[in-house]
């Protein structure tokens, strides 16, 4: 599990005196460390600033314009270069979003297609039989670590607009989306740099399960070494939210169509995304509900390239990188991409609590709890074409009659916030099944789920 140095963040000393919170206008900014700590990233260090215009404070706190920037390193390699721009002023009448990203990640996680058809096994190099070493003999997680990763590299640029329509609270949606991937197999020479074979650090080189897909054609040529993406996105949405985090009112619903055309695409693909989001005042400014349901699936026979398949749609996304079904951004506990299919469907429950208000440093904060159950289900799986993975293999990696079910997570967190919109959150989060992991997994973010 990540230790996340980061957490030391949350002990800040609550002032004796209060004061009744105050209406925020002009400019504020919340500042951070990046600082984290993973064994197979090694530590992260840098900054992450987000800079809030509230205006005349006339809408608080909805902010007129934010203003995003990360950097931050892994001292084995990886990369976060984020930049973007929130604005409903930039152009008159329309929220602008625009990201501008450069996103390394020497150890991405991979555990193959559809769900529970899919073998995970912390185990299975060394039942494999493919390497005999004695630092994997004695622990034979170590080469699960490797096994189950692979290294991508994206520059990215989203553009996504919204306006209103003449009827109350319905809005428009586009987007264009620019993503260059380029996919390839870890860097042993790079992370076990410094290391021998005899500490626990140590990857011991082997294939993974991303270059026994490519060797099994189960990943198209085209698409295995990344390719870029040109999408379009066109989305209808109805809102009635009182606030953009954490709403204790209202409810989000969202339609998008997604293509990528052949015309600019080598792959090309569509695909549609039906969200909906519910929240419910239980007591005022105090504790509320929080709801997440959604969908998101292929259209047509050209298939989504592997390396898309697990980006959630999400216009206005606040988080560096929406991937899913599994890990922070999605199903909270379970393995990051373990659910990976042509059709999925999702949920999230929250039941969150502001448990204290006060203010500090003459701004309005909060220290708040959250407790979420999270759930996720493939409806259509990939298509698998086995007929080059051998009996012995197919017995190992895949498991075709297995019956799907739901991967579900259950958890809790903390959560930090200064004007309602500078959130700092640790989570915790377990899978209820073994097989979508074991352990209790920690993350540290800025904002709510959702």
């Amino acid at each position: 599990m990540k230790q996340e140095a980061l957490a030391l963040l949350l002990l800040f000393v609550i002032p004796i005196l209060f004061a009744q919170e105050k209406t925020k206008k002009g400019y504020n900014i919340g500042a951070l460390p990046a600082i984290s700590y993973s064994s197979d990233e090694g530590f992260q260090y840098g900054a992450v600033l987000n800079l809030f215009n509230y205006g005349e404070g006339n809408r608080y706190p909805v902010y007129d314009q934010s203003f995003y920037l990360e950097a931050s390193q892994y001292t084995k390699g990886s990369t976060v270069l984020r930049f973007y721009f929130d604005s409903e002023y930039l152009l008159k009448g329309i929220r602008t979003f625009l990201d501008l990203s450069y996103i390394t990640e020497n150890m991405l996680d991979f555990y193959g297609f559809n769900g529970y058809k899919s073998v995970y096994s912390p185990q299975i190099l060394t039942l494999a039989g493919e390497v005999d070493n004695s630092a994997i003999n004695a622990d034979p997680t170590n080469s699960s670590r490797a096994f189950y990763k692979m290294s991508q590299k994206q520059r990215r640029l989203l553009a996504d607009f919204k306006g209103k329509l003449p009827v109350k609270h319905f809005y428009w949606e586009a987007s264009y989306n620019l993503v260059d991937y380029h996919n390839s197999p870890i860097d042993y020479d790079k992370l076990n740099k410094g290391l021998t074979t005899s500490d626990a650090d140590f990857l011991t080189p082997g294939l993974s399960l991303y270059e026994k897909y490519k060797n099994w054609g189960l990943l198209n040529e085209k698409e295995a070494n990344g390719g870029i993406v040109n999408a379009f996105k066109a989305g209808l949405v109805y809102d009635t939210r009182n606030a953009l985090n954490n709403p204790d009112k209202g409810c989000f619903s969202e339609v998008i169509l997604e293509i990528a055309p052949s015309i600019l695409n080598e792959s090309p693909y569509a695909r549609y995304s039906l969200t909906h989001k519910q929240f419910q005042s239980i007591i005022k400014s105090k504790l509320n509900i929080a709801v997440r349901l959604g969908i998101q699936g292929q259209i047509g026979k050209d298939n989504i390239p592997f390396y898309r398949l697990p980006i959630l749609m999400n216009p206005f996304a606040n988080r560096t990188n929406p991937t899913g079904l599994g890990g922070v951004n999605s199903l909270r506990g379970i393995l990051r991409n373990r659910i990976v299919g042509k059709t999925f469907a999702f949920g999230n429950f929250e039941l969150r609590w502001k448990v204290l208000k006060f203010q500090f440093i003459r701004q309005n904060w909060y220290f708040g709890f959250n407790g979420f159950f999270d759930a996720g289900y493939i409806i259509d799986p990939v298509d698998w074409n086995l007929s080059k993975v051998s009996a012995e293999d197919q017995a190992l990696f895949f498991n075709t009659s297995a019956r799907e079910n739901l991967h579900c997570s259950t958890g809790g967190g903390l959560k930090l916030a200064m004007n309602e919109n500078f959130i700092l959150s640790l989570e915790l989060g377990k899978p209820l099944d073994k097989r979508d992991g074991s352990k209790i997994s920690s993350y540290i973010n800025l904002n709510y789920l959702f």
